[in-house]
C-alpha cells in the first residue's frame, strides 16, 4: 500500500515539474527568437568581432539551456504517465545532466576565448558543473538500482 502511496505522490509532484520545465522550454525559446531578431539588427547595422562573437556564443548557450530543459521536461512527462524510473525515462535524466555538462564547457570557452581575445570580463562559475554532475550521478544511482531490482525479480 504505502508503494502506491508514494508511486502517487511521485506522479502528482512530476506534473508540476512538468509543467515548470514547460514554462523554463517556453522562457528559453523565447529567448533564442528575441536573440535571433537582435542578432538580424545587429549584423544588417554593421557589427564589430566583439559583438559578433557575444551574440553568437550566446545563441549558441541558449540553444544548449533549450536542450537540458527539453530533455527535464521530457524525465518529468515520463512520471507523470506513471512510467517511473524505467530505462528511457533514466536516460532523459542522464541526457539533460550531459547537455548541462556541455552547457558549462561552452560557457567555460565562451568566457576564456571572450576574455582573452575580446576582452569582455566576462565570469562563469563551477555550479553548472557540479550541478551537471550531481543529475549524471542521480541518473547513474536509478540506474544500478533499476538493475539490482531486475537481478531481485529474477532471483525470486
Amino acid at each position: 500500500m504505502k508503494n502506491l502511496q508514494n508511486q502517487a505522490k511521485i506522479i502528482k509532484a512530476s506534473r508540476q515539474l512538468r509543467a515548470l520545465a514547460r514554462l523554463t522550454l517556453i522562457f528559453w525559446a523565447l529567448g533564442v527568437i528575441l536573440f535571433l531578431i537582435l542578432t538580424i539588427i545587429m549584423l544588417t547595422h554593421g557589427g564589430n568581432a566583439r559583438s559578433i562573437y557575444l551574440t553568437a556564443g550566446g545563441l549558441g548557450e541558449m540553444g544548449l539551456a533549450v536542450m537540458v530543459s527539453l530533455n527535464f521536461f521530457r524525465f518529468f512527462d515520463r512520471l507523470k504517465d506513471g512510467k517511473l524510473f524505467d530505462a528511457k525515462t533514466v536516460g532523459h535524466l542522464h541526457t539533460a545532466g550531459r547537455w548541462w555538462l556541455g552547457y558549462w564547457t561552452v560557457d567555460w570557452l565562451f568566457a576564456f576565448v571572450g576574455n582573452g581575445w575580446f576582452d569582455t570580463k566576462m565570469t562563469f562559475s563551477f555550479g553548472q558543473l557540479f550541478a551537471s554532475l550531481i543529475v549524471i550521478l542521480v541518473a547513474w544511482l536509478l540506474k544500478e538500482a533499476q538493475t539490482l531490482q531486475e537481478e531481485q525479480e529474477l532471483t525470486v
